[in-house]
């Protein structure tokens, strides 16, 4: 029997493959390609999204405008093309004479990266190399700038601004929708065209519910004959019990990171799971939401849990101010610990610790309540030193301009703490902690108003993030690095969307609500590529995904595609195969651990559990109820391939796909082709992407 295997034989995974299409080993290949069309993008989009990241991450440290080594700097398109002691380090379509790629080879002297630093893989060596032939080649390399002013990220071009403005009463979704519209015409792009109701169904039963929908549901939104029945359901599953779980996944990732199965276990008991399910259930403010975690003092007892985020860090103070950057200010701060941002040069090195200061008074305590930070009243004062060897006080300076004034005691004075100090004051440090210390002036409630009030970067990265989950990408991207290096793709609509989020009291729901309703949302993920050609005035089908013309196909998260699989392969029992559903669970959240990812890298670990894992096996199990027993009923095989098609894809199958699929069971024992069928569909492009 299959189900005693580990592994699939050879002829099988053939055969199986040209049943269906699968995310394994190649596949995965395709599939990243798939995603991101690497292989037809322009130079632009090719050093926003692949070469200034690679540059950074393995030239950055010796080529930086602070030390440019060789006289090189690496941080812009113009410094690439200006060059250094050997001249320009690019030659615009000639990357086999550029000394960038040239030095980087395997066998070059000097080879860079020097010593024993990363070198760049094969992969990262092709992707340079396109780059640079795609690089417009116009005049002498000596005038550098006129050859890549198209290419320049680090400001909008304002020729492709757009100036309309809406008016106050135009419905949220149309003002999206009209942005987007401006920019396709400007662009002359023809959007693919709307995506049909069963479509719209599992996308929005993916995105909102966390799980493809189940047959009775779908053919029920099916039968509806309400105009408005799109929205409806979409009001619908916002009020059901699995969208504040499904949101709860997904910030608990964005918040907190992976953590494994001990991690995940005290989250769990420490309340943290409950506090985060339950503000999206009361439709909390997000900015509340995050005020209860950055200053650890909820003003509710059934909001404990919110202290977990700055618990789990173990008074590490870096390390929280690495953490609460990207989500209250949409940037990455980690690379200015020991200098300004080599490469968005407004991140100061003083943001960073100016940001550390902020929770370097606070201390884990344990209190009968549970657990709890206490916040010293003195201390905490500490200076950093630039690359220059110069020191310079942490004083509490933001990112988003604010300063919180604080004396700082002289030269040789000693601070003297005491109860005066305090609105609830320290207990004896031998003994538990009946209350956490909080002193009369707090330097994390200083912190959190003014990252939670009247902070527009919050707004923005907040609506920068919903948008990546339900549209596959940022507006600006990565969805963490929305600094100067990293434009807008849609610098007029990010700054609409944010100032509504705000002045509507960033209302989580009201913004999925929004965005769900828009056309853009409800584009299907396929081009009509005749109909995209032949229109007068359009230049063919759009290529990139930032423009947002047409849905991208995006990886569903471990939890989707999880709970997916589970209730699309049937049967309710907790456990299948001898396993219970949550160590099944955790096993694909152990493989599948990437949220709000930059780019899917499908990996070599994830495709051997997908083909060889008896964990994952169990999904196929025969038991009462499951899609196996009753494909297995079925005496015909077109018969059980109907079954298969229906239960996975809610669609009947073509014909190419139930002759080669009937003609595949029909030659195998009932029980052994039919698992091997499941397992195909499963495994497939159509099952794991949200398309």
């Amino acid at each position: 029997m299959h189900g005693h295997r580990t592994t699939r034989p050879v002829g099988e995974r053939k055969h199986a493959s040209r049943l269906a299409t699968r995310i394994l080993f190649a596949g995965a290949l395709l599939l990243t390609g798939l995603l991101h069309g690497s292989a037809e993008e322009p130079a632009e989009a090719l050093w926003t999204s692949h070469i200034e990241p690679l540059l950074k991450e393995h030239c950055a440290e010796c080529h930086n405008p602070t030390r440019s080594k060789s006289g090189l700097d690496l941080s812009s398109l113009q410094t690439i093309l200006r060059g250094g002691e050997r001249g320009s380090a690019v030659l615009p379509g000639r990357p086999e004479d550029s000394n960038l790629y040239k030095f980087l080879v395997s066998e070059a002297d000097p080879h860079m990266p020097p010593g024993k630093r990363k070198p760049l893989t094969p992969e990262e060596m092709e992707l340079l190399k396109t780059w640079i032939r795609r690089i417009p080649v116009a005049s002498p390399v000596s005038t550098p700038a006129t050859a890549t002013e198209s290419l320049k990220p680090s400001k909008p071009d304002p020729s492709r601004a757009i100036a309309w403005k809406p008016s106050n009463n135009m419905p949220p979704s149309a003002v999206v929708d009209r942005y987007l519209q401006l920019a396709w015409k400007r662009d002359r792009l023809q959007p693919a065209k709307a995506i049909d109701d069963a479509g719209f169904a599992r996308r929005v039963y993916l995105d909102i519910a966390g799980r493809i929908p189940t047959g009775e549901e779908l053919a029920a939104f099916l039968k509806s004959r309400s105009s408005g029945r799109r929205a409806e359901l979409v009001d619908a599953l916002l009020s059901r019990s699995e969208f504040p779980r499904h949101m709860r996944e997904i910030w608990d990732v964005a918040l907190m990171g992976r953590g494994g199965e001990r991690m995940e276990k005290a989250r769990e008991e420490a309340r943290w799971f409950d506090f985060l399910e339950r503000s999206f259930r009361e439709n909390r403010p997000w900015n509340d939401v995050l005020r209860d975690c950055l200053t650890a003092r909820p003003s509710r007892p059934e909001d404990r849990g919110s202290v977990w985020y700055l618990y789990e860090r173990t008074n590490h103070s870096q390390a929280i101010a690495e953490a609460v950057a990207p989500i209250v200010y949409g940037v990455q701060v980690k690379c200015a610990q020991c200098h300004d941002h080599m490469i968005a040069r407004e991140i100061k090195q003083a943001h960073y610790w100016g940001l550390a200061a902020a929770f370097m008074r606070s201390k884990n305590v344990e209190t009968p309540e549970g657990p709890a930070l206490s916040e010293s009243a003195i201390g905490g004062f500490v200076s950093f030193a630039n690359l220059k060897k110069e020191s310079q006080p942490a004083t509490l300076a933001f990112f988003n301009g604010r300063r919180v004034h604080e004396t700082w005691p002289g030269e040789g004075e000693k601070e003297q703490d005491g109860p005066e100090k305090y609105r609830i004051a320290p207990g004896d440090q031998k003994s538990k902690a009946a209350k956490a210390a909080v002193p009369r002036f707090s330097r994390r409630e200083a912190f959190a108003e003014s990252a939670t009030r009247d902070n527009p970067l919050l707004a923005r990265a907040t609506v920068n993030r919903m948008w990546a989950l339900l549209f596959g990408r940022g507006l600006v991207h990565p969805v963490d690095l929305m600094d100067s290096k990293h434009p807008c793709s849609h610098p007029e609509l990010l700054d609409w969307l944010a100032e509504d989020f705000a002045s509507h009291g960033h209302d989580m729901k009201r913004l999925i609500r929004v965005l769900c309703g828009t056309r853009a949302y409800q584009l299907d993920s396929k081009l009509d590529v005749a109909a995209a050609s032949s229109k007068k005035g359009t230049s063919g089908p759009p290529r990139q995904p930032d423009t947002f013309s047409r849905a991208i196909p995006r990886p569903l998260s471990a939890e989707q595609l999880f709970d997916s699989m589970w209730q699309a392969t049937g049967g309710s029992d907790a456990t299948r195969g001898g396993r219970s559903r949550a160590e099944i669970r955790r096993a694909f959240t152990a493989q599948f651990p990437d949220v709000f990812a930059a780019e899917y890298q499908a990996t070599l670990h994830q495709a051997m559990f997908l083909a060889n894992s008896p964990i994952f096996d169990t999904i196929t199990a025969k038991a009462p109820g499951t899609l196996m027993e009753r494909m297995t009923q079925e005496a015909d095989p077109a018969a059980r391939v109907r079954v298969a098609f229906q239960g996975l894809f809610h669609r009947q199958p073509e014909a190419d796909e139930l002759r080669e699929c009937a003609r595949y069971l029909a030659a195998r024992p009932i029980d052994a082709g039919a698992r091997q069928l499941e397992w195909a569909l499963l495994t497939s492009a159509e099952f794991q992407l949200n398309h």
